[in-house]
């Protein structure tokens, strides 16, 4: 029989633990490009418009702006920190999503760690408390009480129940797999030569109070049917043992004096493997508990822009829709312009009157033609841009969009400057306002007019 298991429980968490890490990328050498850094800023701060959405799912216009803004802040230079030191000043401390480590708010992150180690150290408790073999009874004379003298019929009565218990304890870890057959012969020849030492049970009741029912077996009943089990047992694993003359007690006093040494030698080295069993599976323990700290931070942080936390719920029709255009709002971030329109795109095929993907696919087919020098598909675009500029008057994003296609395409700095006025007038974020300060100025310097405030600096 195998004696020892934690050593490979053990060896299964510490892999686990390995796996989940190397898998997580904690060790790559080669940092994170700025699409990376962005999308990891974007999952984690909140659309200040929306109700728990962060920037990467939504693709509300003030979505949108912070997005540009986290590039912006990327490109030049800003560590992640200082990115969300910046986005905290603009939005209040309720632009994070994730709490922060300082104040109450580090309860958020320590109450699951404390709780884990404790019921990680409640479960060692309970296995350590099943497992544990009972001693402080039957050291020397079992029939005597402490060099007291003879012992008194209820307390032979408890040593009885007591080793009874022990038995029992021995013959479910012997079956667990968790003693050998020396250790196991050993304690059980030990166990039963301290009940055959105590004293013949009293006649009457062990305790003051009600008799026992007459359904329950008697302790002397219990103790027979232990120690004819335990015979039972040694018989088929060693043979026929010695017979035990009662009537020459010296001889029975050797053979006893002998089974109480190699019982008492057996019981220290299982007493220091079992405390090096508890050692492997408290180290399985706790590098099973680091497995699903990993893998919750892990499997909690890989989620894409736009993808559903949980993934397992079937989602509405709206969720469906806002979820694309979040995926393409991240390509678009991203530089995949193409990629991003066939998303917004999918979106009209189903959804034609959708003013946001009517709007974002008019802006990049702009950017689109404007680079491959596509003459039908600028035409296409300030169509789609008119008509999401119909489907809602007041979104500030279409306004911004219509007001740069004038200027940059058309040359008109009077029609240019009228959107420009109504992206204005919408109240648009600050960020993005200082993003289109200079196009806003050339355009009302063609027109003779003087820039607004809000775009007068620079």
């Amino acid at each position: 029989m195998t004696t020892r298991r934690f050593p490979l429980w053990t060896l299964l968490a510490v892999v686990l633990v390995a796996a989940l890490v190397v898998g997580s990328g904690a060790l790559s050498s080669s940092p994170p490009t700025a699409a990376q850094r962005a999308a990891a800023i974007e999952a984690v701060v909140r659309c200040p418009t929306c109700e728990d959405l962060s920037v990467a799912q939504s693709s509300a216009p003030t979505a949108v702006a912070v997005r540009v803004a986290v590039v912006q802040q990327i490109a030049q230079g800003r560590t992640d920190g200082q990115i969300k030191d910046y986005l905290v000043a603009r939005y209040g401390a309720s632009i994070v999503l994730d709490p922060p480590a300082t104040g109450w708010s580090l309860l958020v992150w320590l109450l699951p760690l404390v709780g884990g180690a404790m019921a990680a150290a409640l479960l060692v408790a309970v296995l350590v408390r099943r497992r544990r073999l009972g001693g402080g009874y039957g050291d020397g004379d079992a029939a005597v009480d402490g060099g007291r003298g003879p012992m008194a019929p209820e307390v032979a009565d408890e040593r009885r129940r007591f080793l009874t218990r022990s038995l029992a304890d021995a013959d479910a870890e012997y079956l667990a797999g968790d003693l050998s057959d020396k250790d196991y012969l050993a304690l059980r020849q030990r166990d039963m030569v301290r009940l055959a030492a105590l004293p013949a049970p009293s006649a009457g009741p062990a305790r003051v109070g009600s008799p026992a029912p007459a359904s329950a077996p008697a302790p002397a009943t219990a103790s027979a049917s232990a120690t004819a089990s335990a015979s039972a047992s040694a018989t088929a694993l060693t043979g026929p043992p010695v017979t035990d003359d009662r009537a020459d007690p010296p001889v029975a006093n050797d053979l006893a004096g002998e089974a109480l040494e190699a019982g008492d030698g057996a019981v220290a080295r299982g007493g220091r493997r079992r405390r090096s069993s508890w050692w492997f599976l408290g180290g399985a323990v706790a590098a099973f508990a680091a497995a699903l700290i990993v893998a919750v931070s892990l499997f909690a942080s890989s989620r894409q822009p736009g993808q559903s936390a949980t993934g397992s719920f079937a989602q509405s029709q709206q969720q469906q829709i806002e979820q694309t255009l979040a995926q393409g709002a991240a390509l678009e971030n991203q530089g995949q312009l193409s990629q991003a329109a066939r998303l917004y795109q999918s979106v009209l095929d189903q959804h034609p009157d959708n003013e946001v993907a009517m709007a974002q696919l008019g802006w990049l087919e702009y950017l689109i033609g404007q680079s491959g020098k596509s003459g039908s598909l600028l035409g296409d675009a300030r169509v789609k841009l008119d008509r999401a500029a119909q489907l809602d008057p007041h979104d500030y994003a279409v306004r911004l969009y219509l007001g740069t296609v004038l200027l940059q395409q058309d040359g008109n700095a009077a029609g240019s400057v009228e959107q420009y006025r109504q992206f204005l007038g919408d109240n648009p974020p600050a960020v993005v306002v200082a993003q289109a300060a200079p196009e806003i100025r050339q355009a009302y310097q063609k027109a003779g007019l003087p820039a607004p405030p809000q775009v007068a600096g620079g």
